[in-house]
C-alpha cells in the first residue's frame, strides 16, 4: 500500500472480500485495496485442522463479541467468534463446505425479491471456484481455487455415528451438497492436502501476486466518506494514524453481518431517528440497516466414553499427541491434519415442511462451547441447530466509536415455533446417542442428564446449554422488502458507488453453513461489479 486512491476499496478480507479483491484485480487497468482489521494469518493454529479449538479462541484472531442477555435461555450473554485476520471467518471455522439446499436461493428470489439469485444462477457461481477432490461433476467444479477435500481417514465413534443413524432409519448421504440435503454422511472441508483452505489462500495470495492489489492490516475503517450522496472513498485508523483513502469506482463492503451494519451507521446510513440519537449526521435514511439479523442457535447431546478412541485428553492418549505434533512440525503431515468435526446429518424435526430443518454436527471428542474450557476424558458430542428461526434480532450501535463492539441482540427463541423446534431437535440427538450403536463404548450420559426426559426439562436444558452455530446473516439484506438495505446487485440503497457484499445481504439464513454461500455471493457480485464498471 503506497497510494491514497485506488479504484476500489474493500473494506475487510474475510471470506467475501477475499473473493472480490481476485475477481476485480483480474483487470490489469483498475487498482485494488483490502482494508483488514486484523493481522497475518500465518500461524500454524490457522493451518491446522487439529488445532481448531485454539484459532476460534485465540484473541489474535478473533473479534471476541458477546451478545446482550437473552431472555428466552435463561438471561444468558453469549460469545461469539468472529474471524479477526486474513481470511475472516475462513481461518478460523470448521471448515465445513455446505452450500444448503437449493430451495433456499429460489426462496430469495421468488419471496423477498432478490432478482436473479435463483439456484439457476447461484450453481454455476458455486462450481466456477471449486476444485472438488473428487471430480467435477453437474453439480461441482473442479479446478477453481477453493479446495474442497474428503475427511480421511474417518474416527471409529464418527462410523458409529452412521450406523446409529442406520438403526434410526434414516437415509445415508454421501454428499450433502449433491442431489438432495437430507441424510447422515461425512462433511467435506475446504482443505488442500490436510490444512485449512481458507479464503485467505484460496484468492486472496493469487491477487496479491498482481501488481494493481494490495491489503493493508491492522487497518479501522471508521466511516465512509460520502459526498453528494455518493461514496468517495473512507477515513480509517493505520497503525493508529488517522488516513483517508479515495475510491475513484466504488467503496465496497465485506465486514460481515456485524461489521459492516456497523460501518454504515457510523457513515450515516440507517434508521434516521437511531442515528440521530447517537448524534450522527443521518447521510441516507434507510431503515433496515442492522435489522433481520438471524443465527442458528446450537444445543449438544455428549457421552463419555471408554476407550480412548476419541480424539481427548487423558494419560493414555499423552503419547499419540507427542507423535502427532511432532510429525506436524518435523514432516508438516500426520494426524494433526485430520480434521476433527466429521460427520453430520440432516433430518427433520416434528415442525418441518419441505426440506430438513435440523442440521446435525458430530464430533469425536467431548467439546466445550467454543473451546473455551478444557475437558479431561474421553467422549462425544452431537450438535443440533435449527436452520430455519422465525426470531429475529438486531445490531445497533453502543457508542460512535468505530472500536466499541456494536450491540448484538439475536433475540433467540423470541418465537415461540423456535423452541419448539429446538427442544424437539435435542431430543433427537440425545436418542441417537443412546442407539446400541454406541453401546460398545459408552460409559455415562453428560448432556442432557439421564432424568432429563420431559419436554419442560428439555427446554430448560436448551435455555441453559444453548450457544451460537457462527452463522450470524442478514443485516443488509438484498431485495425489494421494507427492510432491505442493498438491491439485487448489492448496491447499497439510496447511496451511490457503495455496495456490501458478504452473508449480512442473504435475505434469510440458508439451511447449513454460511462461508460457501457467502463466496459464491462474493463470486457474483465482484462480476456484476465488474460489468457495471466496464
Amino acid at each position: 500500500m503506497s497510494d491514497q486512491e485506488y479504484d476500489y476499496i474493500i473494506c475487510g478480507a474475510g471470506s467475501a472480500g477475499c473473493t472480490v479483491a481476485e475477481r476485480l484485480s483480474r483487470d490489469p487497468d483498475v487498482s485494488v485495496l483490502i482494508l483488514e482489521a486484523g493481522g497475518s494469518d500465518n500461524s500454524p493454529i490457522i493451518k491446522t485442522p487439529m488445532l481448531l479449538q485454539f484459532a476460534v479462541t485465540g484473541e489474535e484472531f478473533n473479534w471476541g463479541y458477546w451478545t446482550e442477555e437473552q431472555k428466552h435461555l435463561n438471561n444468558r450473554k453469549l460469545l461469539w467468534p468472529r474471524g479477526k485476520t486474513l481470511g475472516g471467518s475462513s481461518s478460523i471455522n470448521a471448515m465445513h463446505y455446505m452450500r444448503g439446499a437449493k430451495e433456499n436461493f429460489d426462496e430469495w428470489e421468488q419471496a423477498y425479491g432478490a432478482e436473479g439469485w435463483g439456484w439457476e444462477n447461484a450453481l454455476p457461481a458455486f462450481k466456477e471456484v471449486q476444485d472438488q477432490s473428487r471430480g467435477a461433476s453437474d453439480l461441482h467444479g473442479a479446478g477453481g481455487p477453493l479446495s474442497v477435500e474428503d475427511i480421511t481417514p474417518l474416527n471409529p465413534l464418527t462410523e458409529a455415528f452412521f450406523k446409529a443413524g442406520d438403526l434410526l432409519q434414516y437415509k445415508r448421504n454421501s454428499d450433502f451438497n449433491g442431489p438432495e440435503q437430507e441424510g447422515f454422511g461425512p462433511y467435506q472441508v475446504t482443505q488442500r492436502n490436510g490444512k485449512r483452505c481458507s479464503a485467505a489462500d484460496a484468492f486472496l495470495r493469487p491477487a496479491l501476486e498482481r501488481e494493481n492489489c494490495s491489503v493493508s492490516i491492522k487497518t479501522m475503517v471508521r466511516k465512509i466518506m460520502i459526498e453528494n450522496g455518493r461514496a468517495t472513498g473512507v477515513e480509517v485508523d493505520i497503525d493508529g494514524t488517522r488516513s483517508e483513502l479515495k475510491a475513484r469506482k466504488e467503496v465496497i463492503l465485506s465486514g460481515g453481518a456485524i461489521n459492516s451494519p456497523q460501518t454504515l451507521l457510523l457513515s450515516g446510513i440507517g434508521p434516521a431517528d437511531e442515528l440521530r440519537e447517537m448524534g450522527i449526521s443521518v447521510e441516507c435514511d434507510s431503515p433496515g440497516v442492522g435489522k433481520n439479523l438471524q443465527d442458528h442457535l446450537d444445543v449438544t447431546a455428549q457421552t463419555w466414553t471408554k476407550s480412548a478412541t476419541s480424539i481427548g485428553n487423558s494419560l493414555r492418549t499423552i503419547p499419540h499427541h507427542i507423535y502427532m505434533m511432532g510429525r506436524l512440525f518435523l514432516r508438516g503431515d500426520g494426524p494433526a491434519l485430520v480434521n476433527p468435526v466429521q460427520g453430520g446429518a440432516f433430518i427433520r424435526s416434528a415442525y418441518a415442511e419441505d426440506v430438513p430443518d435440523l442440521q446435525l454436527v458430530f464430533i469425536p471428542a467431548i467439546s466445550n462451547p467454543h473451546g473455551v474450557e478444557k475437558t479431561w476424558g474421553h467422549g462425544v458430542t452431537l450438535h443440533v441447530c435449527q436452520l430455519y428461526p422465525k426470531s429475529r434480532g438486531e445490531i445497533r450501535l453502543k457508542t460512535t466509536d468505530p472500536y466499541d463492539h456494536p450491540l448484538i441482540q439475536p433475540n433467540y427463541m423470541e418465537e415461540e415455533f423456535d423452541a419448539d423446534v429446538m427442544v424437539d431437535g435435542l431430543s433427537k440427538v440425545t436418542d441417537i446417542l443412546r442407539s446400541p450403536a454406541f453401546d460398545y463404548d459408552r460409559k455415562a450420559e453428560r448432556y442432557p442428564a439421564a432424568d432429563v426426559t420431559s419436554r419442560a426439562d428439555l427446554l430448560e436444558d436448551v435455555r441453559n446449554r444453548a450457544e451460537t452455530l457462527y452463522h450470524p446473516t442478514s443485516t443488509c439484506a438484498m431485495g425489494s422488502g421494507d427492510l432491505s438495505v442493498t438491491d439485487s446487485r448489492c448496491r447499497v440503497k439510496g447511496v451511490e458507488g457503495l455496495r456490501v457484499i458478504d452473508a449480512s445481504v442473504m435475505p434469510r439464513l440458508v439451511g447449513g453453513n454460511t462461508n460457501a454461500p457467502t463466496i459464491m455471493i462474493a463470486t457474483r457480485a465482484a462480476a456484476m461489479i465488474a460489468e457495471d464498471n466496464a
